[in-house]
């Protein structure tokens, strides 16, 4: 769902002109971004995975002053804590998994009852229009907003007026 989500910011950046603010900010440690996601195709999960979370959560917080980059990190911490307590899967609510008719991948992990290692993990059902279907968190909330944040709205600095006198 994170690219359907990313694809649909994104489409709606470049329409509105977002996008070259999106393009101008100066981002710190950068090879942050990409790296965890790599680290978490890899096998020894149970190192790698809150390893790669806490590297996303130091690029989100070098970051901080970026639109959207703030619920983006609470997102990732609560489902890099999720992951990290599950042997470094996500777990995801069967029941939701069968309505939905679903099959497990490699980063998942199925359970049936609720637990204080699967309050936050993925059980909310998600249908999108084009027939996609997919089972979500909090956490994945909060990073979906996030990205829209950071694509769709236009930074507080260029949506105040001149505060520069003008003169007569």
């Amino acid at each position: 769902m994170m690219i359907d989500v990313f694809l649909i910011a994104l489409l709606l950046s470049i329409l509105t002109g977002n996008i070259k603010n999106v393009l101008k900010y100066n981002y710190k440690g950068l090879y942050l971004f990409a790296v965890p996601f790599v680290l978490q195709l890899l096998p020894w999960k149970e190192i790698l995975v809150p390893l790669s979370f806490v590297m996303l959560f130091l690029f989100f917080i070098w970051n901080r002053d970026i639109p959207g980059f703030k619920p983006m990190a609470v997102g990732a911490v609560l489902n890099g804590f999720t992951m990290s307590v599950n042997g470094g899967r996500m777990p995801v609510w069967e029941p939701t998994l069968k309505l939905l008719n679903l099959d497990l991948d490699f980063k998942h992990i199925a359970f049936t009852e609720f637990s204080w290692k699967t309050f936050l993990a993925d059980y909310i059902p998600v249908y999108l229009p084009w027939g996609r279907k997919f089972v979500i968190s909090v956490g994945d909330i909060l990073v979906f907003v996030g990205v829209f944040i950071f694509f769709v709205l236009k930074p507080r600095f260029q949506t105040q007026p001149s505060r520069v006198p003008h003169e007569s």
